[in-house]
C-alpha cells in the first residue's frame, strides 16, 4: 500500500482512494443487481411467480453502478482511446486533442450536473417514486448527479496536471 510521505501527496492519494472505494462499493453493486436478476429470471420462469419491482431495482442498480465506478475509470485511465491519428499528430497535437477532450468534457458535465441536480430536488420535493414498489425516484437523481459532478472534478484535476507537466515528452 502506498503511503504518503509529504502532505501533497497524500492530497493526490486520498481521492484515488475514495474514488477507488466508490467503485469497489460500485462493484459490489453489480454484484447485488446480478444475482437478484438471475434468482428474477429463476423466480419467474422456474415457479412462475415474478418478483415485484425487480426492474425497477436493477435500473437504480445500474445507474448506481455506472456513477460510482466512471471518476475511478477516468482517474486510472481505463477509457477507451482510439489512437489512429497519434503517430501523425506528435506530442503537441496529441497534447492539445486531450486537453480540448477533458476541456468539452468538463464543460458538458458542468451543464448536466445542473439540469440532473434540479431533477433531483423536484423528484424530492414532488416526492416521485417508482410505479411498482415506490423507491424514491432522487436516489438515482442524486447518484448521477454525484458521479458526474466526481467525473468533471477528475477531468478537471488532469486538465490542471496536464497544462503543468506540458507538452514535452506528452505520451
Amino acid at each position: 500500500m502506498d503511503v504518503p510521505q509529504t502532505l501533497s501527496e497524500g492530497v493526490r492519494v486520498l481521492p484515488g482512494r475514495i474514488l477507488k472505494g466508490l467503485a469497489a462499493a460500485g462493484g459490489l453493486v453489480l454484484f447485488v443487481t446480478m444475482c437478484l436478476v438471475t434468482y428474477s429470471v429463476f423466480r419467474r420462469y422456474v415457479l412462475n411467480d415474478p418478483i415485484l419491482g425487480d426492474q425497477e431495482l436493477v435500473e437504480i442498480g445500474m445507474s448506481l453502478v455506472v456513477m460510482m465506478a466512471i471518476p475511478f475509470a477516468t482517474l486510472s485511465g481505463a477509457h477507451i482511446r482510439v489512437d489512429i491519428l497519434d503517430s501523425r499528430l506528435g506530442a503537441w497535437g496529441r497534447f492539445l486533442g486531450d486537453l480540448l477532450a477533458r476541456g468539452i468534457g468538463t464543460c458538458v458535465l458542468i451543464l448536466l450536473i445542473r439540469k440532473t441536480w434540479d431533477k433531483a430536488l423536484d423528484a424530492y420535493v414532488y416526492e416521485d417514486v417508482t410505479n411498482m414498489i415506490e423507491i424514491p425516484v432522487w436516489i438515482a437523481y442524486g447518484a448521477i448527479t454525484l458521479g458526474m459532478g466526481l467525473y468533471a472534478l477528475v477531468l478537471f484535476w488532469q486538465i490542471i496536471e496536464q497544462l503543468r507537466s506540458g507538452a514535452t515528452g506528452y505520451e
